[in-house]
């Protein structure tokens, strides 16, 4: 599975260094890029920080090889939507359906309710996209009031749940979740 093949790719990156991961990049700043192929999807994780069991996390991503079969749009977001908010039901929030629109083929999913610290409102979300590659993109993000804009949080996570949360895109993308 995709996800085993993450967590063995974190591993080895944590304990050989960068030159063992051939798939490793930076981005201009700093953010580690690492993609994860598989027979049927291919994974990419943003890290920010890296230590012997645990990353980091900026944003995870999960693209299936296959084309998809679609006659209906709609149906095809609102069907992988459900298998997302199911596969990913061990976030610390449920995440729930925030957008779904046909017309650009995609479905976002947020946390409902999210995560609230006073004034701060923390959530996952999730962008599902039915393109001639079908995608599930996740990440965490942070608003309070009086920001203009939203801004993406890392999320320190073991190996083993960046893991899950591949295998878990990968299975939605597959409505096997």
């Amino acid at each position: 599975m995709l996800g085993k093949q993450m967590v063995d790719t974190l591993k080895r990156l944590a304990s050989e260094g960068p030159h063992a991961v051939s798939a490793l990049s930076w981005t201009d700043d700093g953010v580690r890029v690492i993609a994860v192929p598989s027979d049927a999807a291919d994974a990419r994780i943003d890290l920010a920080d890296l230590d012997r069991f645990s990353a980091t996390l900026r944003e995870l991503a999960v693209t299936r090889h296959a084309a998809p079969v679609v006659d209906d749009v709609r149906a095809w977001l609102s069907d992988h939507a459900a298998a997302t908010i199911r596969a990913l039901s061990f976030l610390e929030e449920p995440l729930a359906v925030w957008e779904l629109e046909e017309s650009e083929g995609i479905a976002q999913l947020r946390s409902s309710p999210p995560h609230r610290e006073e004034s701060d409102v923390t959530y996952w979300e999730v962008v599902l996209s039915c393109a001639e590659r079908p995608s599930a993109t996740l990440a965490r993000y942070r608003w309070t009031p009086g920001m203009v804009e939203r801004e993406r949080v890392e999320y320190p996570a073991t190996f083993a749940l960046i893991g899950r949360m591949a295998d878990a895109l990968e299975r939605a993308l597959t409505c096997e979740a």
